[in-house]
């Protein structure tokens, strides 16, 4: 997946408003039980979904858009944008008579600013994560180092 959705997103202040609004949805999610979460990070865990994504980062388009840019038939990319939508990642309108894809970036905008700040400290060049034996180490040392933020 080409991380265009999700470029600038490293600045602190994209960083925290992220948190807050990824912090949103939690507590909205809170009422439902582990199905959702299952749910929800299922539909994201899929790499077509996520090809998906990145395609309609671009602009909205219709399924025989999407299926022509993933090279997939059009009646398994139907599948994959219901869940996408059913998972609300995904708007769909219509369209004359075709439907219309595009991202719902309340939802992804937070969750790409995230998984960019993840990906630069702990996949550096995207080649391999901290594997997790390691991550506890390399948080503590991370930890102990002093951190200047400056004010205006």
């Amino acid at each position: 997946m080409h991380l265009s959705l999700f470029a600038g997103a490293l600045n602190n202040q994209n960083l925290i408003a992220s948190i807050e609004q990824v912090s949103s949805v939690v507590s909205r999610l809170e009422k439902f039980c582990n199905e959702a979460y299952h749910s929800f990070f299922k539909t994201l865990a899929d790499k077509t979904r996520l090809e998906i994504i990145d395609v309609l980062s671009e602009k909205p388009k219709t399924v025989q858009e999407i299926s022509t840019a993933i090279k997939q038939a059009p009646a398994l990319t139907s599948k994959h944008l219901e869940q996408l939508v059913e998972c609300a990642l995904l708007h769909s309108e219509k369209s004359g008579n075709e439907l219309l894809y595009s991202l719902n970036m309340e939802i992804l905008e937070p969750i790409g600013n995230i998984l960019a700040f993840h990906t630069a400290k702990y996949c550096p060049g995207l080649k391999e994560c901290i594997p997790q034996d390691k991550l506890k180490d390399y948080l503590k040392k991370d930890a102990s180092k002093e951190t200047y933020i400056e004010h205006e």
